[in-house]
């Protein structure tokens, strides 16, 4: 009959099966999250929870078949898969943290190395605990406090590769503390990141207090008396603190859909002026390219009439050169060819025949898929061509333009406005920036010159006569005769646009502060410009007046008294 000095208690048997059911749960939902929307930190967070589940279960059954039934040969099994899977977090922590931090490209790029190392070492110690088990767990010899407690009853002798595991494992929760930290250093995401900060210090602090009780046979907490894995528990609540902050980060996903739907439910005919009034031509087709719909630019630019466009082809649009002997032609089709079989957007130049005489006219056009509901159709894309073959010799570039009052007016410029910035800046920047741009200058127009004020505009945006108001100022002898002026200087540092109405000014301090919570308030779909310029903006300045204001964009830190040299004028 076995005589241990410290018996199996209740809580240290219900500690590991409670930690695994209460992982089951939160795998089972990242299971579902990651095969519905197949996003990475879905993925990373799975595997997080699977490692977790593996390690308490292999501890809830060495406990059962070693402690309780003194089965030593199937115990030691389950603490070699239990410390096996340990090893693996060395590849699971930093996969994760490349998706849930925004790290820069440095930082990534270290999580993966970190991640890949890891999994070299996991795989090394797998092969290392079946090969040459005394090197990791051994299957032969006991741990020595086997008969002293009899939770460590089916544990086997930790070998030199299970001491580098923990070594490891410490150094990966220390520098996954840091990249926290770091991160929320660089974009105060105090809301996301509180929490696997605090799981990961309850994971350390368990391992510390486990290790240290293995040299001085004393638990170092508010439980000295208590004989269980403390590893266990704080990996469960690093676990469920990942969890938390993936789940939380998709709920605000949720409500930010949510109210970009409410907007553009409530903008929509704002914006469809817009898509009426570029000059861009915009046609929707089905998936065997034929004609939807589209805008004005298409009936009053190409050899296509309102009345009969439907059910034409997009290719009835093209203009097919007879000198050119059908190669124009064949490269489109192979374009489109491309786009139905990687469904990714797809970009080339094209000659389109113009309205009455059927000449060529040359477009930039891109065809991108959407989804309506439960239809699927094509979007079509034709702007006029730019010359962006100099953009590599660009050094600096300083414009002036003044514009009318009118919306379609902003559409146009913005796009002229960020046209060589991609020499510089990442698309995603650029769209942003060009944004930004059109809601400052629709501000400048509607508040500005037109003298609209933020009640009014939601008044008439609420009584759905929006446009018929605006056209009504426009026509006003006192606004109708206003300009606005737009300057841009660009240059390798920054570029700079400096906006200017003929309006009265207003207190941009004071509508910053009000006008922002009444439009998340009320859900309107307008009073967001300004706030949007701050978050796009490395600088916004306005003048005493409040009618005239300077956007700067740096492309590099700005170091010394460089900041001053931003001024267009």
């Amino acid at each position: 009959m076995l005589s241990f000095q410290y018996g199996l208690s209740l809580a240290q048997f219900l500690i590991p099966p409670t930690c695994m059911g209460i992982l089951l749960g939160g795998f089972l939902l990242y299971v579902y999250m990651y095969a519905r929307y197949r996003l990475p930190l879905y993925g990373g967070i799975t595997l997080l929870t699977l490692l977790g589940i593996i390690f308490t279960g292999s501890e809830m059954f060495l406990l059962s078949y070693g402690a309780w039934l003194h089965d030593r040969e199937m115990a030691v099994q389950f603490h070699r898969i239990e410390q096996l899977a340990g090893a693996y977090y060395l590849f699971a922590l930093p996969f994760s943290l490349i998706f849930i931090l925004q790290l820069n490209e440095r930082w990534q790029r270290l999580n993966r190395l970190l991640a890949w190392a890891g999994l070299g070492f996991a795989v090394l110690a797998t092969l290392a605990a079946f090969i040459h088990p005394d090197s990791f767990i051994s299957l032969t010899l006991h741990k020595p406090s086997w008969l002293t407690y009899e939770a460590d009853y089916g544990r086997g002798q930790e070998g030199a590769l299970y001491q580098l595991r923990d070594g490891l494992i410490g150094a990966y929760v220390v520098y996954s503390v840091v990249c926290f930290f770091a991160d929320l250093r660089m974009h105060r995401n105090y809301r996301f990141l509180i929490y696997p900060i605090a799981g990961l210090m309850c994971a350390f602090m368990g391992a510390i207090i486990d290790t240290l009780f293995v040299h001085t046979g004393a638990f170092f907490d508010f439980f000295p008396d208590a004989y269980f894995s403390r590893f266990s528990v704080g990996l469960t609540v690093m676990i469920i603190c990942f969890i938390a902050t993936a789940t939380r980060r998709f709920i605000d996903t949720a409500k930010e859909v949510e109210v970009a739907h409410r907007i553009i439910s409530i903008s929509e005919e704002k914006y469809r002026l817009l898509v009426e009034g570029t000059n861009d031509c915009i046609i929707s087709l089905t998936p065997d390219m034929r004609i939807l719909n589209a805008n004005k630019a298409v009936f009053s630019q190409l050899f296509v009439s309102s009345r009969d466009y439907e059910g034409k082809s997009f290719y009835d649009l093209l203009y097919e050169d007879a000198s050119a002997g059908g190669i124009v032609a064949q490269f489109i089709r192979g374009k489109v060819a491309d786009f139905f079989s990687t469904r990714m957007p797809v970009s080339f130049k094209a000659a389109f025949k113009s309205h009455g005489t059927g000449e060529p006219r040359e477009y930039f056009v891109r065809l991108e898929s959407i989804n309506i509901g439960e239809k699927n159709e094509i979007l079509v894309r034709a702007s006029n061509i730019y010359d962006d073959t100099l953009m590599k010799y660009l050094e600096s570039e300083r414009m002036r333009f003044c514009i009318g009052n009118y919306l379609i007016a902003s559409e146009e410029i913005s796009k002229r406005l960020v046209l060589n910035l991609a020499k510089y800046l990442d698309q995603r920047t650029v769209s942003q920036i060009r944004i930004g741009l059109r809601e400052i200058i629709i501000n400048a127009i509607e508040h500005g010159n037109l003298n609209i004020t933020f009640e009014e505009k939601s008044t008439a945006t609420m009584q759905g006569n929006y446009l018929e108001f605006i056209f009504s100022r426009q026509q006003d002898p006192r606004y109708r005769d206003k300009r606005v002026t737009i300057e841009f200087l660009l240059n390798a540092e920054r570029v700079a646009y400096k906006i200017a109405d003929e309006g009265n000014g207003f207190d941009y301090k004071g509508f910053l502060r009000d006008s922002g919570d009444r439009a998340n308030e009320e859900m309107l779909a307008h009073g967001r410009g300004l706030t949007m310029a701050h978050n796009i903006f490395d600088e916004v300045t306005f003048n005493r007046r409040g009618n005239e204001v300077l956007l700067v964009k740096r492309f590099t830190p700005a170091t010394g008294s460089g900041q001053g040299n931003a001024a267009v004028s």
